[in-house]
């Protein structure tokens, strides 16, 4: 049976790869508020796209992994599964740095010279968060196509 995407992906691997572009989109909108400098808004749309991104991490991502999970240890010599570390190594460290930049947001969401002292922190997040981003993409069509 084929995804919703065309591929042989099963509906929750497509979904799931909507959700993660959707939710990178979020993290642009969210810089763009904050380059006209709308923080609360930012930090809100953060929030989202942080939560969003733990929702599917435990739901759709974790159980495979976990099934999987002697495979990936004992087959590290396979094209597939060095992409899905590529993709989860990264992936876990920004998903860690954006639950504790949001609960430090959280604690005081007003206070924006704390906020700013972390933007190299910030920036980094989205950068690991790119990287996994594109090797999820790519790991999505080594598995599916």
């Amino acid at each position: 049976m084929t995804g919703i995407l065309g591929t042989n992906a099963h509906l929750g691997a497509d979904i799931n790869l909507i959700l993660q572009i959707i939710m990178f989109l979020l993290l642009i909108i969210g810089l763009i508020y904050k380059k006209k400098r709308k923080f609360r808004i930012h930090g809100s749309i953060m929030a989202i796209a942080v939560i969003l991104h733990v929702i599917t991490f435990l739901t759709v991502m974790v159980p495979p992994f976990l099934e999987g999970f002697n495979y990936f240890i004992t087959t590290t010599s396979d094209f597939r599964v060095q992409m899905t570390l590529a993709h989860a190594i990264p992936g876990a460290i920004a998903m860690i740095l954006g639950i504790v930049l949001v609960e430090m947001w959280a604690i005081r969401p007003s206070n924006i010279a704390t906020c700013s002292k972390r933007k190299r922190l910030m920036d980094v997040t989205a950068l690991l968060w790119l990287v996994s981003l594109i090797f999820g993409i790519a790991t999505y069509f080594a598995y599916y196509l």
